[in-house]
């Protein structure tokens, strides 16, 4: 086992972290940033059209300018590896993954949404490739084009009006009735847009390029699947998990996303979270933005705490 020390360590190697390291190596910590197994939503990310300055980008291509920032520091080092355990709020934090042992004064939980499990046959095979989980991300893509709403809440509704705002022929299926969704439903029908209820999506359908090309649908009471075509599946339904980072002390919401401040300070003193792990709208400059917050609070925090000791 390796053993590292550092005096913040960023969990998470996406736009928010990278965002927070760039801010920690100008401040001149020694920080250390996790980067895991699981790649960045921004990684599969085909491409990006609202990131200032780049007309259009891969994310892959976008992250790759972000580590090279963030490694220009010479106080920042980016490490390999998932965190399997950690003991947070306790003076110095103490943080493992399978080949090594990481203490530090702050921590910086950036690790978006997590691996999400596939629920939907084909569903991780074509992340990027037309299933996505933002709507408002990937949704000018698609304009003219067929698009469904996987959920079943109000989010899913309001997203279904932005997205045939932005000129998206748009579909919501729900495995609930009409009655059970928001009262905003009735606005979305009045809109035009097709609900289809009581309904469950089985298998997601590339064509021969790797491209969505059909979903499998099948009624909650009935036997007979059912077929739609589309150019793209937006997926509301699921909810990641951050039970490590719960056990370990760290107040989640209802829904799993870490809760925290203005200062994205969680309730553990010393521990902050930026990004995708925290809800919220999840495009690149949000996350960018809170990753930055982080970063310069926690060096904040990091002064008061040595000014403390001294």
């Amino acid at each position: 086992m390796e053993e590292y020390k550092c005096e913040i360590l960023i969990i998470g190697a996406g736009p928010a972290g990278l965002s927070a390291g760039i801010y920690c190596g100008r401040a001149n910590r020694d920080t250390i940033i996790l980067d895991g197994k699981e790649p960045s939503s921004l990684a599969k990310t085909k491409e990006i059209q609202n990131w200032l300055g780049e007309q259009e980008i891969s994310g892959s291509e976008l992250l790759k300018k972000f580590k090279a920032h963030a490694e220009s520091y010479e106080k920042v080092r980016i490490i390999h590896g998932d965190v399997i355990s950690l003991m947070i709020g306790m003076g110095m934090n103490m943080i493992s993954t399978r080949t090594a042992n990481i203490t530090s004064d702050i921590v910086i939980i950036a690790t978006g949404t997590g691996k999400r499990k596939e629920v939907i046959k084909g569903e991780s095979n074509l992340i990027g490739f037309g299933v996505s989980y933002c709507a408002l991300c990937d949704g000018p893509l698609y304009r003219d084009k067929h698009v469904y709403l996987y959920g079943n809440d109000g989010e899913v509704l309001e997203d279904a009006l932005a997205l045939q705002q932005m000129g998206c022929i748009t579909h919501v299926i729900t495995n609930l009735s009409i009655s059970e969704l928001p009262e905003i439903v009735n606005l979305v029908k009045d809109k035009g847009i097709e609900v289809i209820e009581k309904m469950l999506i089985n298998e997601v359908i590339s064509d021969s390029e790797g491209i969505i090309e059909r979903i499998v649908c099948k009624p909650m009471n009935g036997e007979d699947t059912i077929e739609y075509e589309l150019s793209c599946l937006f997926i509301l339904s699921h909810i990641p998990s951050n039970s490590i980072f719960k056990k370990a002390g760290v107040e989640l919401d209802e829904i799993g996303n870490i809760k925290v401040d203005t200062h994205q300070q969680t309730n553990v003193k010393g521990v902050y979270a930026a990004g995708d792990v925290t809800g919220g709208l999840f495009q690149v400059v949000f996350a960018s933005a809170e990753g930055s917050r982080a970063g310069i609070n926690a060096c904040k925090h990091l002064r008061q705490q040595k000014k403390d000791k001294s």
